[in-house]
């Protein structure tokens, strides 16, 4: 036990664990954290600026009178949200955020919450937070995309406190660049390998688990290559949600209602091309007791396809971006692009906008369509030495 500030602030080893904590008392109770560090004198560091910064924050005057802290104002928001049915979905990412930030937040009141303090979260949230599940992609710390999500669902935090009258109005915010990329795609010929690397996969299952799972994933595979609907979407998707077209067998009519943006999209109803539909069928097959209600894909198969990425060699694309499921929405549209099917189409049936389209795929597209084209005759002046 090493202590500091006058004894006031512990910095210690659990039994079993290799990083060291720090603690403090304050009204009745210790306040505990992990400085995600096994070097003392970066946790005495990390664990002096927390202390400073919370005792700062407690000895700041509310001039509203009492002090509100986060969980209140959090339990609230998600009250909210389950009065809204259009956004049960979104609880769950709400969750996953708001346990971020009551990390930081949890000791400040919120009528402290200051355009500072948003900048200190900033800061903390790059270089010194660190996830209990291995960071997805190559950078240590997260996007500017990610902290903008996080800042999202504070300022919806901030805004209840504006409707309690906690406080009067919302802090200024710190704007992040956020630069929209679209994801990986597969091409056709990567698609091929993938598709029946699978197959081969399921075949070497020594276990009924590993075959089952193995197949869970092929199936969920299929599905969103050739049906283009967003991960969250098709983890809402009900079998009774799936009907096979008349007189066509080999596409089916699949009714999107849930997902992420539900609350801002009616229901609608996606084709899904043959793939997509034996896909439906072999999950039927594989769950004969399964009822109109029950959900086809319940969960994504995250880390059995990052192995099957790798064994393939196919985690990474051509640009060094890491591949993910979402990959597959993105080959849908790639391959329907190369097909020459009007880009209109291809944007009702993916719940988007011809202008993102245009704009996260146009660029890679251009040149491929063009080829035959830019082919065809040879300028006089060209060199084919």
């Amino acid at each position: 036990m090493h202590k500091f500030r006058d004894n006031r602030l512990h910095v210690f080893q659990r039994k079993g664990s290799k990083f060291f904590y720090y603690r403090w008392f304050v009204d009745g109770r210790y306040i505990t954290r992990s400085s995600k560090t096994d070097n003392l004198a970066l946790a005495k560091s990390i664990a002096e600026n927390e202390f400073d910064r919370a005792r700062f924050s407690k000895n700041q005057p509310n001039p509203h009178g009492k002090n509100h802290y986060w969980a209140e104002a959090e339990t609230l928001l998600l009250k909210k949200l389950e009065l809204d049915p259009r956004r049960i979905s979104r609880v769950k990412t709400y969750q996953i955020k708001l346990g971020i930030l009551r990390q930081f937040f949890s000791d400040i009141p919120i009528e402290n919450i200051k355009t500072t303090t948003i900048e200190n979260y900033i800061t903390w949230r790059k270089t010194v937070y660190k996830p209990q599940r291995q960071n997805f992609h190559k950078s240590a710390s997260p996007s500017n995309k990610t902290i903008s999500r996080d800042l999202d669902v504070l300022r919806k935090i901030l805004k209840i406190a504006v409707r309690e009258e906690w406080i009067s109005k919302l802090p200024e915010f710190t704007a992040l660049t956020v630069i929209a990329n679209a994801g990986g795609w597969f091409s056709e010929e990567e698609w091929n390998t993938l598709r029946k690397a699978s197959k081969q996969w399921i075949t070497e299952a020594i276990t009924d688990e590993e075959r089952i799972e193995r197949k869970y994933l092929y199936d969920f595979m299929m599905f969103m290559v050739h049906v283009g609907c967003r991960v969250d979407e098709a983890l809402c998707i009900r079998y009774q949600d799936c009907v096979v077209a008349k007189n066509n067998q080999k596409y089916s009519y699949i009714t999107i209602t849930g997902g992420k943006l539900a609350y801002l999209m009616k229901p609608t109803k996606m084709v899904g091309m043959a793939g997509a539909t034996t896909a439906i069928r072999r999950r039927k097959e594989e769950n004969p007791n399964h009822k109109p209600t029950d959900i086809i894909f319940p969960y994504s198969p995250r880390d059995l396809l990052v192995k099957l990425l790798s064994r393939t060699n196919l985690l990474y694309d051509d640009r060094g971006q890491r591949r993910s499921a979402k990959c597959f929405r993105h080959t849908y549209i790639m391959f329907r692009l190369l097909r020459n099917v009007d880009v209109y189409k291809i944007a009702r049936n993916c719940r988007t906008s011809v202008s993102q389209i245009e704009k996260h795929y146009g660029s890679y597209i251009n040149a491929e369509l063009s080829f035959s084209e830019l082919t065809k005759m040879p300028s006089k002046g060209d060199n084919h030495e």
